[in-house]
């Protein structure tokens, strides 16, 4: 755990402002987590109302993506000098503003810098979130505090959907930005007043520009690239170019941070075995997630010809015990240890994967829920473990830091994996369908049929992954497991 953790010694103060904490970073956290999906599917009315093409329409939330996950980091590190009450408070104030400005836009180029502009709001509440909750809770409750925040995640994805459909459906696309601001305006008014004060860094704050430059350039770069695989291809110069950018910046910046006063990230944070196996993790099963993240509702769509309400409801279920065994599992892992939840939500991601290649066109749901049960124990058992090894593992005044590590390492794991995942299943589908037009198959039957192959396909990415994590998981555990004894026989 960290060292200088006496701040966070338990008192009845403490146990009361800790809920105050959690409730105010877990509304930022909904209105994040619901921003991606509740958008997403406004698409088609966009591309009418706007008169614009898909392609366009997408960066609505490309740009969101990409200027949030490029401004992590340097926002973490502001957080740490600053103040991390500061910096959540003011990114839901911008994030409101963005939210109020998207839904006046009169052309899709005002939509698109708007959602830039909310992008950077988001990006500073996500990245100080985890380091306000970690902060606020007791040493050995860290684990529950981050369940009940992962709780909140899932509440944003399930919210999203079914409330962006409701309000497609009743009012405009503007609503779906305009309806969600009085809840940002109370974020806002919940920070303010609930978050204690930080204190700021004595002797000013002084940042690394070209450690900010050179990581803002790298990530952008790098994620711009790899979503544009989908797009042009493996093989595309364009692909190529970006991507290599990408990694050339992200090499100087772990060049310049080497020999920096004030670094960005500290690079000494990676020198601890658990910090970095338990970040690699992190990343690993965010990469291997959009196999099912993306391929799942074209299995069940069109592949098994459920109409997108059901295919949506039953992905729910993965999502709602999340929601309920994300605090279980923190809890857990705070009295019996961390390692041990880490390993078996690592497993049991690995086996709803492996089980999830018997899925066909005929799969009956009596076998598929069981199998999204099982993922989001996985996930629920997982995450909050995860991160407390991660929040645990640094000092408080890295605090914000390894929180929007954490942030960005997901975004970069889910942009990595849904442009590898997208660009092999559709590749794999086109072979599919050749093997059954040359068996005979109708070409309408052949496009259904060919779906479930091609999921088995990119399943084989997905769980090399997972086993991957799980490996990692395990073998920390068994050396914390380890340690432990010495400290008991007076070894240690």
């Amino acid at each position: 755990m960290t060292s200088d953790t006496g701040h966070r010694d338990p008192s009845p103060a403490q146990d009361i402002y800790k809920w105050k904490a959690l409730v105010t970073v877990a509304l930022g956290t909904i209105m994040a987590t619901m921003d991606a999906s509740i958008t997403n599917i406004a698409f088609p009315v966009l591309t009418k109302v706007f008169k614009a093409d898909l392609t366009t329409v997408v960066w609505v939330t490309v740009a969101y993506v990409l200027v949030s996950t490029s401004t992590m980091l340097i926002i973490g590190k502001i957080g740490d000098l600053m103040g991390r009450k500061r910096i959540y408070a003011l990114g839901m104030g911008i994030f409101t503003l963005g939210l109020l400005a998207c839904s006046m836009a009169h052309t899709i180029e005002q939509l698109i810098f708007f959602r830039a502009l909310q992008a950077i709001g988001a990006a500073m509440t996500v990245s100080t979130s985890t380091a306000i909750v970690t902060e606020a809770f007791p040493t050995n409750e860290v684990g529950k505090g981050i369940g009940f925040l992962g709780m909140s995640v899932s509440l944003g994805f399930i919210i999203g959907p079914i409330l962006g459909g409701f309000l497609l459906d009743w009012l405009d696309w503007r609503s779906i930005f305009y309806v969600r601001a009085p809840a940002g305006f109370a974020g806002f008014i919940l920070a303010l007043f609930l978050l204690k004060m930080d204190q700021v860094r004595k002797g000013g704050i002084k940042l690394d520009l070209m450690g900010t430059l050179t990581s803002s350039a790298g990530i952008f770069l790098f994620v711009f690239g790899v979503s544009q695989i989908r797009r042009h291809g493996l093989t595309s110069p364009w692909v190529h170019l970006t991507v290599g950018l990408g990694l050339v910046f992200i090499i100087l910046f772990i060049l310049i941070e080497r020999q920096a006063k004030e670094p960005i990230v500290d690079l000494a944070l990676f020198k601890n075995k658990v910090f970095s196996s338990a970040m690699w993790a992190l990343l690993l099963t965010f990469v291997a997630a959009p196999p099912y993240i993306l391929v799942m509702p074209f299995y069940l769509i069109q592949g098994r010809l459920m109409n997108p309400a059901q295919a949506g409801m039953l992905m729910a279920v993965t999502s709602m015990v999340t929601m309920v065994i994300g605090p279980l599992s923190g809890a857990l892992s705070d009295r019996y240890g961390p390692f041990k939840f880490s390993a078996i939500g690592a497993g049991a991601i690995g086996a709803s994967y492996c089980l999830m290649f018997a899925f066909d066109v005929n799969t009956p749901l009596t076998f598929i829920i069981p199998v999204l049960l099982l993922l989001g124990i996985g996930i629920g058992s997982f995450h909050p473990s995860n991160n407390s090894i991660i929040m645990g593992s640094v000092t408080r005044a890295r605090l914000g830091t390894a929180s929007a590590l954490i942030a960005t390492q997901r975004q970069v794991g889910i942009a990595v994996g849904m442009a590898v995942t997208g660009t092999f299943f559709s590749a794999r589908m086109i072979v599919h369908k050749a093997m059954l037009h040359q068996e005979g198959v109708l070409e309408a039957s052949a496009e259904s049929l060919s779906i479930p192959p091609a999921f088995h396909d990119v399943l084989i990415l997905a769980v090399s992954l997972q086993c991957i994590v799980f490996l990692l998981c395990f073998g920390r555990g068994r050396k914390a497991a380890s340690r432990a004894g010495k400290v008991i026989k007076g070894e240690g």
